[in-house]
């Protein structure tokens, strides 16, 4: 009877042996599950390397500093909802729409073709190389003076009234009672009902003062003299 218990518990003792050898060489966490559990490292670090991976299926939750000096790929929706800084260079291939307010402070490109449907208030100074349009009847402002397309063919309107603009034919300067005309084929200086009117070859007067005949030796209806340096015609 002795030597059964002995040979039963020797075997038990060659089997928790081996069990013991068994574990010593295997590795508990290379295949691991927690199943509503919590693995917590305190003071240590977890490192996957040697093309290791980390995939997590659910919600990763960062209360700390995180630093990612390899590359960085987001394929999902993702918001950032905190101030930030982006101190290197970026490159986005995309559309980006933004509403809130857009600081630029270092010298920027824009070398696409772009909209801008909102009022824009600039305060610096431009140079353009390029053709600078105005389209939908658009006017341009410069201090008190005003670049209208709607003024007859197209004017310049200044604040005291004054105009130079076109009527398709001609170029007029404008002001008040004065007026001067030119076509490619006269000019007209006209003041109230006064004027003269050059075509080639050829000088016209309209409303010219006029002097008695008989004031004037050797005078006659019609003819033109100047009496004081003023331009009159004899009557």
């Amino acid at each position: 009877m002795a030597d059964d218990l002995n040979r039963k518990f020797q075997a038990q003792l060659d089997e928790m042996k081996q069990e013991i050898r068994r574990l010593q060489r295997t590795n508990p966490l290379e295949a691991a599950s927690v199943t509503s559990g919590r693995v917590r490292f305190i003071g240590g670090q977890l490192r996957v390397d040697s093309g290791g991976s980390v995939v997590i299926v659910g919600t990763l939750a960062i209360d700390g500093t995180t630093t990612v000096t390899g590359t960085f790929t987001v394929s999902g929706p993702w918001n950032l909802t905190g101030a930030g800084t982006i101190s290197g260079n970026v490159t986005i291939t995309g559309n980006v729409t933004s509403t809130g307010t857009l600081t630029q402070n270092g010298p920027w490109n824009m070398n696409g073709a772009g909209t801008i449907a909102g009022n824009v208030t600039q305060t610096g100074n431009t140079t353009m190389t390029g053709n600078f349009t105005v389209t939908g009847g658009g006017k341009i402002t410069v201090g008190s003076m005003t670049i209208d397309p709607n003024i007859s063919g197209g004017a310049i309107a200044f604040a005291n009234g004054a105009q130079v603009f076109t009527d398709g034919s001609t170029i007029q300067v404008y002001k008040g009672n004065g007026v001067v005309q030119i076509s490619d084929t006269e000019a007209k200086l006209q003041v109230g009902g006064t004027g003269v009117r050059v075509t080639s070859g050829h000088v016209y007067t309209t409303g010219v003062a006029t002097k008695a005949v008989g004031t004037v030796a050797g005078g006659f209806v019609s003819a033109m003299v100047y009496d004081a340096g003023e331009m009159k015609r004899l009557i």
